[in-house]
Parts: structure tokens; C-alpha cells; sequence
């Protein structure tokens, strides 16, 4: 607790200090250090190291080396380094990647409170729904299934399934998805919509396929199935209403639009 309250009451002073807007605490050549550049590189170190600052000997040998570095930077600056071409292509590089990454964030954010408006509109779900939904499909279900390229690799996969080979082995020798063999226990609503109604209507042990998704071609195998607990089956079921909610929006949303995949290889 001692400790905290040193470390608070250093942070506590600085803040302080920066209320004075930017206080000049020292000069090195044309550059300035701040106060309020002060608390900027103070937050980057760690806090035993912060504790430590709290000392006056502590915050001149953190000054000094502001110092240092401003010293460094402004010799870098005058050196041929900074004239050269090298340097000025790997800025250049550098200020394309940034361009990059805040068009890719800008981007992100948009659609994030996008999303988060849609919720409180378009997508919300009622208490209502969420009940109504549950009590039609109650259900989860535990599956093991292989994922094939082809509809003949399958064939001969299902074949040794049905000559008795075990079901988990045969998966993890042929299947394209070796490492998910077993998937989590899934409601109605949370799996493929190809797959969804077959593996619901399966007993327990059976095995079912071909089906084709857009992944590929499928042979399941239903390993288990129990009713969802409510505590922790509501929330599920209003993130499932949700998606199908927003999946429906988009759909019709996608219609108005002209989408046309060009290149041959991916039609």
C-alpha cells in the first residue's frame, strides 16, 4: 500500500505540473522538454521503476536522460544520415504502412459502431423472442465430422466408416480439418444452415453425409445431445437471434448492390 501511494502521489504531482500548460522544465539546443512531455515518457516506464521517481534524485536522473535522447535526436538530425537516401525510403515505406493501417482502422471503427448503433435498432432482440426461441429449440448437440474436398474422397472416406472404421481416426488421417474433429456442443441457429437440420434430427451415434457447404464436402457424426441449461442458454439464444437478424439485413442489403466475382479460379 505504501508503495501504491508513492507511485500515486508521483503521478499525482506531474499531473499537477501539467496543469501549468506545458511548462518548460529544459531546453537542449532548439528543442524543449515539457512538463507535460514529462508525464508522457514517465507513463511508458514501469512502475518499481516509478517508484523511484518519486525521489528527487529520481527525477533528475530521468531528466537527464530526456536529455540524452534530445541530444541523440538532434545530432541524428544534423548527420548525414538524415540527407541520405536510405533513411529517406525507409520513412517514405514507413508513412505508406501507417496510411495503410489508419485507413484499415478507420475502417474497423466504422463498421464496430456500425454494428453497436444496429443493436439498439434494426437488430435488437426482445425478451420476448429470446423465450419463444428456446422454448421451440431447447436442444444442443455434440458432433464429431470430417471435412473432404471432393464428393468421390468423401465417398470412399464413408465408405470405411460404414465397414466399421472408427469415426475420430478415420477423421484425423483424411479430414481437412484435423485439429476440430469434435466440435463444442452447439444450439439450433450455431451451426452451418447445410448441416443445422440434419444434425438435429440425427440419433445419438448415428452417422449422416455427404453434404456439400461452401467449405467443402461433410460426413458427421452425432456424438450427443441434452437440453441447455437456461441460465446460459438465453444469452446464446439472444447473440443467435441477433446474427440472424443482421445476416437477413445484410442479405437484403447485398441485393441493391452489384457484387460480381471476376477471376475464374474463385466462381
Amino acid at each position: 500500500m505504501k508503495r501504491l501511494l508513492t507511485i500515486l502521489g508521483t503521478v499525482i504531482l506531474i499531473s499537477a505540473c501539467s496543469k501549468q500548460d506545458g511548462k518548460v522544465i529544459a531546453r537542449v539546443g532548439s528543442e524543449r522538454i515539457t512538463e507535460n512531455y514529462l508525464q508522457e515518457k514517465f507513463l511508458e516506464i514501469s512502475p518499481a521503476a516509478q517508484e523511484y521517481l518519486s525521489s528527487k534524485p529520481g527525477r533528475r536522473q530521468f531528466l537527464d536522460v530526456l536529455i540524452h535522447e534530445k541530444v541523440m535526436l538532434e545530432a541524428a538530425r544534423k548527420s548525414r544520415v538524415a540527407s541520405g537516401e536510405d533513411y529517406k525510403a525507409r520513412l517514405k515505406q514507413r508513412e505508406t504502412e501507417m496510411k495503410q493501417t489508419l485507413a484499415a482502422y478507420k475502417d474497423f471503427m466504422l463498421i464496430q459502431m456500425w454494428v453497436e448503433d444496429m443493436r439498439s435498432g434494426e437488430l435488437k432482440v426482445t425478451d420476448d423472442e429470446v423465450r419463444e426461441y428456446y422454448q421451440k429449440y431447447p436442444y444442443r448437440v455434440t458432433l464429431s465430422h470430417i471435412l473432404l474436398p471432393s464428393y468421390e474422397e468423401a465417398e470412399k472416406v464413408m465408405r470405411k466408416i460404414k465397414s466399421g472404421a472408427d469415426f475420430e481416426r478415420t477423421a484425423r488421417e483424411y479430414s481437412l480439418d484435423k485439429e476440430t474433429v469434435r466440435l463444442p456442443p452447439i444450439m439450433y441457429g450455431e451451426f452451418m444452415p447445410e448441416l443445422e437440420d440434419m444434425a438435429f434430427k440425427m440419433r445419438v451415434g448415428e452417422t449422416q453425409g455427404i453434404v456439400k457447404t461452401p467449405l467443402g464436402f461433410h460426413i458427421i457424426k452425432k456424438l450427443a445431445q441434452d437440453k441447455a441449461d437456461p441460465a446460459s442458454a438465453l444469452e446464446r439464444v439472444r447473440k443467435i437471434l441477433e446474427k440472424k437478424k443482421f445476416d437477413a439485413y445484410l442479405a437484403n442489403f447485398q441485393e441493391k448492390m452489384k457484387v460480381e466475382v471476376l477471376d475464374e479460379n474463385y466462381k
